[in-house]
């Protein structure tokens, strides 16, 4: 495939506009697992994308089978081709430290019916 010359702010514009529907993406399928955002890794060979949650284990899946239906859907919707792009899943060390991981653990206590004075404990 041969290599475009665009200038940098369109790079940059393209680069940002990719983050912000990944990420949208990854909110929206990943909110009940503790998504707490996204890393994008470019190299030569693949595209890395690692996903910051705290419960990595529901982000994999069945023997890895939900990361990989993510790796489908993340080449399709943004046209890579096979094999161009990895899924990583990385366990939050801190979740009391990660505020989008507070704020949707305590958004779903609530919806869950939860009293407000005890959601925050």
């Amino acid at each position: 495939m041969a290599q475009r010359n665009i200038s940098k702010k369109r790079k940059f514009v393209a680069d940002g506009v990719f983050f912000a529907e990944l990420n949208e993406l990854f909110t929206r399928e990943l909110a009940e697992d503790g998504y707490a955002g996204v890393e994008v890794r470019h190299t030569v060979v693949r595209t890395e994308i690692i996903i910051r949650a705290t419960r990595t284990q529901n982000v994999l899946g069945e023997k890895g089978r939900r990361i990989r239906e993510l790796t489908a859907l993340v080449q399709t919707r943004f046209g890579f081709t096979a094999g161009s792009v990895e899924l990583y899943a990385e366990k939050v060390a801190y979740r009391g430290l990660c505020a989008i991981a507070q704020a949707e653990s305590l958004r779903y206590k609530l919806l869950g019916g939860l009293p407000v004075r005890r959601a925050c404990y």
